[in-house]
């Protein structure tokens, strides 16, 4: 989950879009590679990106169209 605190810098929210995560119930490939690369078994749940490059990249024009939209005054 992401928490936008409000004193939080634009580069402290930028950096919890791109490294935010998220739980998902895990997936029998994430089991297997979890296991190939630590030796240990993985639990029932695994830690995924919040946002994909694309999603990323679909939150930064958004923010582009706002800031064009808004960059003279409301």
């Amino acid at each position: 989950m992401i928490q936008i605190n409000d004193f939080d810098l634009p580069i402290q929210v930028a950096e919890k879009i791109i490294s935010g995560t998220k739980e998902e119930p895990a997936s029998m490939l994430d089991k297997a590679v979890y296991k190939a690369f630590t030796g240990k078994e993985i639990g029932e749940t695994a830690h995924k990106d919040m946002f994909d490059l694309e999603e990323i990249k679909e939150i930064a024009d958004y923010l582009m169209v706002y800031y064009e939209a808004h960059k003279n005054g409301d």
